[in-house]
């Protein structure tokens, strides 16, 4: 009997070895180039810079810096934590002091021009705009700010007068008021974490809601105002707090009710994301956030994470380098897996906190910072890269994540797939994510392949392994109906980008200066430019755009543009003081999937 169980007993520890050396090292994914899905969204916010670059006629200018942010990718920036751009800073006199007590000037006229100093905030969104960023204005405080909050006016139950605050600032940016500028800016942020008491004193009470009912009156005050003044406005709110959303369960409904039962406006509701181990987190919430807009009849709202990072759990500051995970290879596949999470999922705007150098996504914002993006910065551009250059998605299979909702602040199992293809099918951006995973390579097979063979395919690949950062490698494959592309050496974390570009063997040669220009249109006035000219070029379609300034020596002097855009004429303004231009000859090239085109463009100052 002892002999017969010792038998059972082998059997049972060789059947738990098979199975343990049955998993394969290898994750197959496939992508199918017959069917397309969504466009890939921009997801390229960043709060708070680049926020330190030189105020408005300065003749310092942070080149390198601004070149690092376009080249991450980042397409819109969230004016939160920045110096200069809270209420009270741009108004004058708004508050009147008596001993320790702090209250409104009953004196303070908000309709006055002479009320608001607009300079430093003016500086601020010159830096934004003039670099080819989107503002994302968030009107309310910075964090433990030294003023009073919600503002304590003796119309309390109206907030009137910082309603009238938040409509000249939109009148100021938009319709010219005040010495102002006419930018189109389309998203309004009314206040930010006002379920915290370090944004809503009144906020802290045993229930949790404290005096939420003002921020709702505050914030319908201002919401109607902003809507009143121009109806094409997106506004919204209100930058909820991260604990809130993960676990507090309650004052998100109750801002979402009570928006709905004041017949508030709620373009979009804003919320934060900290401390999510896993990924997957992102559409988890983004999710259950969608449910409750759904439920309430927002079914139009956007759905925005307005503050997210990557310090995987961590995100003090004031903790030591050692405790967070900063900066390293897992700090960039946990970016790339989020972001792919996000396009998955129910998010329409997402926002890192931040650009500048908490958040460290990129090297400096400094006057003398470098255009080298961190390790962090690299998770983030290979998301973007997809959105600028392969903004069509197309079908691809074989994401492990984790989905349920206790995974959220887990370090849990979750490797990801993303691919996209240009709008000429020319060239297809595959991102794969290994963020947590017990796969050591990766075979992605393609399948339904449109390019016919005799063409040129050439394969670079972007790779970023657990030991770090690898130099970018180029191939060229045969073209064919259904190719393999294999990842070797691939333990997470790490992520990898691959590029395919085909070029038709029968296609005809770039067309011609003047083909070009019947095309594009493309013209400088005036030209000499001595401090500003204007660059005019028409697109025949939607389609990605770079718009770059290049030295006789051809070296890159100002990247000025890449974006998407809509078909027709376009104006773009090249300002010679911000990008410290000295006199001389440059070349002006204008680039699309479909066609390019340079100009000479003569500076003399």
């Amino acid at each position: 009997m002892k002999r017969f169980l010792f038998n059972i007993a082998l059997g049972s520890i060789s059947a738990i070895f098979a199975a343990s050396t049955a998993f394969s090292q290898t994750k197959t994914f496939e992508v199918d180039f017959a069917t397309t899905q969504e466009r890939i969204k921009d997801l390229g916010g960043v709060n708070a810079g680049p926020d330190v670059l030189a105020p408005r006629g300065s003749t310092v200018t942070p080149i390198a810096a601004i070149r690092g942010y376009n080249d991450g990718g980042v397409t819109a920036i969230r004016t939160h934590d920045m110096p200069g751009t809270q209420y009270f800073e741009y108004t004058k006199n708004f508050w009147a002091t008596q001993g320790t007590s702090v209250s409104v000037n009953a004196a303070f006229d908000p309709t006055l021009e002479t009320s608001y100093s607009w300079s430093s905030f003016d500086g601020k969104i010159d830096s934004i705009v003039n670099f080819g960023f989107a503002p994302y204005m968030r009107l309310g405080v910075n964090f433990a700010s030294t003023f009073p909050y919600p503002p304590n006016d003796p119309d309390k139950q109206g907030f009137t007068r910082f309603a009238e605050i938040c409509k000249r600032t939109v009148m100021h940016y938009n319709q010219g008021w005040a010495n102002g500028k006419r930018l189109g800016i389309k998203y309004w942020e009314v206040w930010n974490e006002p379920d915290s008491p370090g944004f809503w004193k009144d906020s802290a009470t045993a229930k949790g809601f404290g005096d939420s009912a003002a921020f709702v009156r505050m914030y319908k005050t201002v919401s109607d105002s902003l809507k009143r003044l121009d109806a094409t406005l997106k506004v919204g709110g209100a930058g909820i707090l991260s604990g809130t959303i993960l676990t507090k369960r309650g004052w998100e409904r109750y801002f979402i009710t009570a928006c709905r039962d004041n017949r508030a406006t709620l373009d979009f509701l804003s919320w934060h994301l900290y401390g999510a181990l896993n990924p997957y987190a992102v559409n988890i919430y983004a999710e259950y956030v969608r449910g409750l807009l759904d439920a309430a009849g927002f079914t139009g709202t956007e759905n925005h994470v307005s503050e997210t990072n990557i310090r995987l759990g961590e995100d003090d500051a004031r903790f030591p380098v050692q405790a967070q995970v900063l900066n390293t290879p897992k700090h960039a596949a946990y970016m790339a897996s989020q972001m792919i999470s996000a396009q998955m999922g129910k998010v329409d705007k997402f926002f890192v906190y931040r650009g500048t150098s908490l958040m460290n996504l990129f090297g400096s914002d400094t006057l003398g910072g470098k255009a080298n993006l961190t390790t962090s910065g690299r998770g983030f551009k290979a998301f973007t890269e997809l959105t600028r250059f392969a903004p069509q998605r197309i079908k691809a299979e074989g994401s492990e994540v984790i989905t349920t909702e206790a995974s959220a602040t887990k370090d849990t199992t979750n490797v990801m797939i993303l691919a996209g293809r240009s709008d000429d099918s020319k060239s297809c951006y595959i991102l794969v994510s290994n963020y947590n995973s017990r796969y050591t390579s990766v075979a992605v097979n393609l399948k339904n392949v449109s390019w016919k063979q005799g063409g040129k395919l050439s394969l670079t690949r972007t790779t970023m392994l657990s030991s770090g950062i690898q130099p970018d490698a180029t191939e060229t494959l045969q073209p064919s109906s259904n190719l393999t592309l294999n990842i070797a050496n691939f333990t997470a974390p790490a992520f990898a980008l691959l590029r395919l570009q085909y070029t038709d063997a029968t296609a005809v040669q770039q067309p011609t200066n003047d083909a070009q220009q019947d095309e594009a249109h493309l013209s400088v006035t005036p030209n000499p430019a001595s401090d500003q000219t204007t660059i005019c070029f028409t697109l025949a379609h939607r389609e990605r755009v770079s718009l770059k300034l290049y030295d006789v020596l051809g070296r890159e002097a100002a990247a000025l543009l890449n974006a998407e855009l809509e078909a027709g004429e376009h104006d773009w303004s090249l300002v010679v003081r911000h990008w410290s231009l000295v006199d001389g000859a440059y070349f002006l090239r204008v680039q699309t999937p479909t066609f390019s085109q340079t100009q000479l463009v003569q500076v003399m100052r």
